[in-house]
């Protein structure tokens, strides 16, 4: 039987791998109790497939927390309403909150964030999921045991935009070398285009070196190379090593039908592999990290319910670490901004790239504005947020 009651706010493709990731977990720990979305079509496709009473399905999300009282919040909304959402769930105090990254579209919003659940006694988690990867985690073990020697760098290099793509790749940087503190970053950011995602003005590339406390450096290139996309490439002072995703295939990955489906299923996600290679002085070429699978995103809620009940202290997920995302993402836009090294702690609360295209400090060459993620919007609209 079901220990706690975990809801849901915003019921699209990224909440079905959420909800996935908390039913997969030995002896059912958890169950979806309620949900919440604005779509009425959401909330029946989700409900239905998901098993969540028509009683339990909410318009409004204050309403579905100050009625239900869950034990595990999971804010599964674009990145705009992830501050608000988070707040006003801490503010009713369940146990925890598991937010979908990136942490927020700003600084100081991630910073409310943490306010807002330390002063209620709340534990927030931020769903960066891919360092809960088997064999990512025996990376980590295997960098600290000096398989490659001292890490000097950390190469990324997603295309798609910072806070939806090479967000994750930096978490994991930081991830493999034992959480280092970012005392500097130096970024330029390309905006040619009128683009956004998920209603925010986003750059068309971008390029950035953060240099860390323990000598490290990582390398931030977004949209302008072909390389590994989700994972890293490690160098150290006696070898390399790479991580990179792969897929169960796709006859073994479940549907989402009869849901609404715009892109691939979303189970997609829960079925990843995360592979690692590394070569040394030693090895006579590539040697491939082995590790028995599991779903990362179940690995990240079961993290929340031991952090809960008190088994583990320093969670991988926890919101403190996603700050540190938020904040070398924050910086290298301000260092565009200002045209110099930015030295952490960064004082910018705002988003600085948002606050260039507002003051005209990056005019666009092809006007037209449009959004990135518009084939996910339903109805009529190109996207849930005003552009």
């Amino acid at each position: 039987m079901s220990q706690y009651r975990t809801a849901i706010i915003a019921c699209g493709i990224i909440a079905r791998v959420h909800a996935r990731g908390w039913l997969s977990l030995p002896g059912h720990p958890t169950n979806i109790a309620a949900l919440a979305d604005t779509n009425p079509d959401a909330r029946r496709e989700f409900g239905d497939f998901f098993n969540v009473g028509e009683e339990h399905r909410y318009a409004d999300y204050r309403e579905m927390l100050d009625i239900e009282r869950p034990d595990f919040v999971d804010v599964c909304s674009w990145h705009q309403q992830h501050a608000e959402m988070v707040i006003a769930a801490a503010a009713r105090r369940p146990k925890a909150i598991i937010c979908q990254k990136p942490m927020a579209v700003d600084l100081g919003e991630a910073d409310a964030m943490l306010t807002a659940c330390d002063r209620n006694g709340v534990k927030l988690i931020i769903a960066y999921q891919r360092p809960h990867h088997a064999t990512w985690l025996k990376a980590r073990d295997l960098i600290r045991q000096g398989v490659i020697g001292k890490v000097t760098q950390v190469q990324i290099d997603d295309g798609g935009n910072i806070l939806n793509t090479n967000s994750h790749n930096i978490r994991l940087a930081l991830f493999l070398m034992d959480e280092p503190n970012v005392e500097w970053v130096m970024g330029a950011a390309e905006r040619t285009t009128d683009q956004f995602e998920r209603g925010l003005p986003a750059e068309d590339a971008c390029l950035g070196l953060a240099g860390c406390d323990n000598g490290a450096t990582i390398l931030i290139q977004g949209n302008l190379v072909h390389g590994i996309g989700q994972g890293c490439r490690v160098i150290g002072t006696d070898g390399i090593m790479e991580l990179d995703i792969t897929h169960h295939p796709d006859d073994v990955i479940p549907s989402d039908a009869p849901m609404y489906t715009p892109e691939v299923p979303s189970a997609r996600y829960n079925y990843e592999i995360g592979t690692v290679r590394y070569l040394n002085s030693s090895t006579q070429g590539w040697v491939d990290v082995q590790a028995p699978w599991h779903d990362c995103w179940g690995h990240q809620c079961q993290e929340a319910i031991d952090w809960v009940e008190g088994h583990i202290n320093n969670p991988i997920s926890s919101a403190d670490r996603a700050r540190a995302v938020q904040e070398v993402m924050m910086a290298l836009f301000e260092s565009a901004r200002k045209r110099q090294r930015i030295y952490l702690p960064l004082k910018t609360r705002v988003n600085p790239l948002t606050l260039m295209v507002a003051n005209g400090d990056l005019p666009v060459e092809w006007p037209g504005a449009y959004e990135r993620r518009a084939r996910l919007v339903r109805g009529e609209a190109m996207s849930w947020h005003k552009a």
